[in-house]
């Protein structure tokens, strides 16, 4: 008996035990929530209750040298709408929402389908549908003032935005690069390259939300304010470019090309004040402008500009002058390979400077042979070919120079012709500023500050300068460079009182698909296809602009002058004007004058000679009247450049 009253007393103590323990439980649970996870659950609530908004910065503006504005962003509107919230206001049905896109869409300039067809993709509880990304800010809140005369409210939120826009339209715009909302592509451009700089920093505000996730009116706070981005100011001149471009297109109609690209700068800071490029419209067959940077990004066998630098590096050795005579024949055998002027003619004593201004292959050829492979490969890389100019544009090609190691005989003689290796405008303009420089590489600059909110200028770092030759191979070269205008290839381009220093080049361009095995020039179509360059600058002794011209397929017959002359010609007569660029005070180069004006000198003395006389064409093309030349002393003029 005593046993089963120890047992019951034993049963009930567990029994009451368990009961204390489920008594105690919910208040052990009580205990934790306050204490560890209540401000988890509120946290919980107030994301459910909130969101926060991400304001984006304004974007910092594209800028041309004189400050004019290339690209900007003007605000605008994001327009979005709640799935729910529109069903509260009856706006659930296929009908309703066609009914309100066809109501709103006309108001915001937007597509009437294009809207439709969004509100009926999106899901019935979706609290966040964007109608429109780019609202301007009176079509957004007329759309919104329509709504509410009909009695149907917050069923639109109006979020900042932004719109890049170009107040010189589609000008320069392949150098600037286009931006979306997700933000620049990968070869944009400057909006690309100094993207960091004019996005600025983004703000943040909170939303307070309702029942079904729609924005409460005056539940909005900010947390941080957005910092603006910062502004670049490029070199480019505005209203240079967009005449660049027009001449470009003109010109390159007018030889039968299928590109073009021009290039006008300061040789001596390397600032580039246009880069056009256009291309023929397949469909159309008129010119447009290019739909690439094809300046920066395409590289060309461009011929004889070439040439430059194989005078250049012979002068520069000492194994050649200007007055150098070399016996130059029609044709010259290089091992395997057969070089050729263009035209016919017999053996004959040509200076080095006669070599370069009538453009013979085969007399350059004479003047690389007795340099070497070596040489004149140290010689293409020092002016700057094979590897980036520096410009700053990410699109920028290096072109090609093969390795010296791989280079055969024939090749050197390719090479010193301009057939063996490639280039981009860009580094053909740049090479050519050697001279005008005294042999000094400056890079070429595409941007000249970074302008922060606060006003201040930060310059962004160039590469540095350098000596390629000496100042007095560089004069000598640039004489030579004179003669090819005076009496040379380019004669008929002459502007009196302005010596130009320049060089023609006409190429043959690769064959798109190789079908003769023997020679990767011959096309489809039975015929060789032509490249078409000038280049140089002026003054020649007090260079203030370097112009740079290459035209992509031409008609048959035309060359480097007659192709790409006109449009050099009506570049430089368009410099001398928008630069204000006064005429030498030398007198119009006679047989005997052969002294060098003191750049500095010449760049102080009052001007007393008179402007260029110029005329229009049937064309409308500006022309100049031809300015005295120098004969050269031999006669020649059997070869032209290739």
């Amino acid at each position: 008996m005593a046993a089963e009253t120890n047992q019951l007393r034993q049963r009930i103590r567990v029994l009451t035990g368990v009961f204390c323990v489920l008594a105690v439980l919910p208040l052990i649970k009580l205990v934790s929530v306050q204490l560890g996870s209540g401000a988890e659950l509120a946290a919980r609530g107030e994301s459910q209750r909130v969101r926060t908004v991400v304001l984006p910065a304004a974007r910092g503006s594209i800028l041309d040298r004189s400050g004019a504005e290339m690209a900007i962003s003007l605000p605008r509107y994001r327009v979005v709408t709640n799935m729910k919230v529109l069903a509260g206001e009856g706006i659930s049905t296929s009908a309703d929402l066609e009914r309100l896109a066809e109501r709103i869409a006309p108001v915001m300039k937007l597509d009437r389908s294009e809207l439709t067809q969004t509100l009926l993709n999106a899901e019935a509880t979706d609290p966040w549908v964007r109608l429109a990304e780019t609202v301007s800010i009176e079509d957004a809140e007329r759309a919104v003032a329509l709504l509410k005369k009909d009695e149907i409210e917050n069923v639109l939120t109006l979020e900042d935005s932004s719109e890049r826009v170009h107040p010189a339209g589609d000008s320069a715009l392949r150098l600037l690069g286009t931006v979306s909302p997700e933000g620049p592509g990968k070869l944009a451009g400057i909006e690309r390259a100094y993207d960091s700089e004019l996005q600025g920093k983004p703000g943040k505000k909170v939303l307070e939300l309702g029942p079904n996730d729609e924005t409460i009116l005056g539940g909005e706070h900010l947390l941080q304010e957005p910092a603006a981005g910062s502004s670049v100011q490029l070199t480019l001149d505005r209203s240079i470019q967009h005449e660049t471009e027009r001449m470009l297109a003109e010109g390159a109609a007018h030889a039968g090309a299928h590109k073009g690209i021009a290039i006008i700068g300061r040789p001596g800071s390397g600032e580039i004040l246009a880069v056009a490029s256009v291309e023929r419209d397949p469909e159309t067959s008129k010119m447009r402008l290019s739909s690439g940077p094809i300046a920066f990004s395409d590289s060309y066998q461009a011929g004889s500009v070439f040439k430059l630098v194989t005078v250049a590096a012979a002068v520069e050795s000492g194994q050649v002058t200007p007055e150098t005579v070399l016996q130059v024949p029609y044709r010259l055998q290089v091992a395997d390979k057969l070089f050729s002027d263009h035209e016919a003619h017999p053996t004959e004593p040509m200076t080095v400077t006669e070599i370069l201004a009538q453009s013979s292959n085969v007399g350059t050829i004479k003047v690389a042979l007795g340099m070497g492979k070596q040489s004149l490969h140290d010689a293409l890389t020092g002016f700057g070919f094979g590897s980036s100019t520096g410009s700053g544009h990410p699109a920028e090609a290096s072109g090609i120079v093969p390795r010296v190691s791989d280079w055969t005989t024939p090749d050197l003689a390719a090479s010193a012709i301009g057939t063996h290796q490639s280039a981009t405008a860009i580094q053909i303009w740049a090479a050519y500023n050697v001279i005008a420089n005294k042999g000094r590489y400056v890079s070429p600059r595409l941007v000249g500050s970074v302008i922060a909110a606060d006003g201040s200028r930060t310059i962004p770092p160039a590469k540095p300068s350098r000596d390629v030759i000496s100042a007095s191979s560089a004069a000598q070269v640039s004489e030579m460079l004179q003669q090819v205008v005076r009496d040379g290839t380019g004669k008929q381009w002459s502007i009196p009182g302005y010596p130009i220093a320049a060089k023609t080049g006409t190429s043959r361009m690769a064959a798109e698909t190789q079908l003769d095995k023997a020679d990767g020039y011959a096309w489809s179509d039975g015929r060789y296809h032509y490249l078409a360059a000038f280049t140089g600058f002026l003054p020649a002794e007090r260079p203030q602009v370097s112009i740079t011209v290459i035209l992509d397929d031409i008609t048959p017959g035309l060359t480097g002058s007659t192709a790409a002359g006109p449009v050099f010609s009506d570049l430089a007569h368009l410099s001398i004007r928008e630069l204000g660029i006064a005429p030498t005070n030398q007198a119009d180069v006679s047989e005997d004058s052969t002294q060098q004006t003191d750049p500095s000198a010449a760049s102080l003395a009052p001007s007393t000679a008179a402007p260029p006389t110029t005329t229009r064409d049937a064309n409308g093309r500006v022309r100049a009247q031809p300015a005295a030349r120098l004969i050269s002393s031999s006669g020649s003029k059997k070869t032209e450049e290739r």
